[in-house]
């Protein structure tokens, strides 16, 4: 795992007289801001129990990273499309206990997000189903990290201290700020996160996204 330190190499020089502590925390905006745009650091998450009637089930992420943006869910083996909750009108997807309440009449067909941290599954499920949902996300870095995943550092040390420098040479009336500086290094962290973006959405590879694999 990279630490915020690694990126002094490409902070420091244009910050002169800039404080550790506050380049630390520019390049850790810079880092969460870089992931929550990019989606590059995408996991899968420990398979989740599926329980008759539970609608709501927690997001749990690796140490010191959160879930930036659900990218895809499967309930058993078929992949459930994404609705915003104001789409449901079902008042169990938010209160199952009352009187006729109508739970667990069918499997998922559809997850829905009503915090950061949690996903919700609807129709409500009517089976305990082992390992039954699976969730792939995209991460970023807590504000409490002390270190990141190695690629952020390894393939975007640039783009992401681009990203920093950005933040501190745009600082008021301070020994290293620097307004055209700060122009510079902000169209350059932008170009830099389209890039690993297009990245990201292709998975690695040289295929046009647009292309369905079917029969595989």
């Amino acid at each position: 795992m990279a630490t915020l330190s690694n990126f002094y190499p490409f902070v420091l020089p244009e910050v002169p007289g800039c404080p550790e502590p506050t380049v630390d925390t520019a390049t850790l905006s810079a880092l969460i801001d870089f992931c929550e745009k990019s989606l590059v650091v995408q996991r899968d998450l420990d398979p989740v129990t599926v329980v008759k009637g539970i609608v709501d089930y927690d997001l749990e992420p690796p140490t010191n990273q959160l879930v930036s943006k659900i990218l895809r869910v499967w309930y058993k083996g078929k992949e459930l499309s994404p609705t915003a909750p104001d789409s449901i009108s079902a008042p169990e997807v938010y209160n199952r206990l009352f009187e006729g309440a109508n739970v667990g009449r069918s499997d998922p067909r559809v997850y829905l997000q009503k915090n950061d941290v949690s996903v919700s599954l609807y129709p409500i499920p009517k089976d305990t189903v082992a390992n039954a949902l699976t969730v792939r996300v995209a991460l970023k870095p807590t504000r409490a990290a002390e270190t990141i995943e190695d690629v952020l550092f390894q393939d975007y040390a640039e783009t992401i201290a681009h990203g920093a420098k950005y933040r501190l040479l745009s600082m008021a009336n301070k020994p290293w700020t620097n307004g055209p500086g700060a122009s510079a290094s902000f169209a350059a962290y932008n170009t830099g996160i389209n890039t690993a973006r297009q990245r990201a959405s292709r998975g690695g590879t040289r295929a046009d996204v647009r292309i369905r694999l079917t029969g595989v």
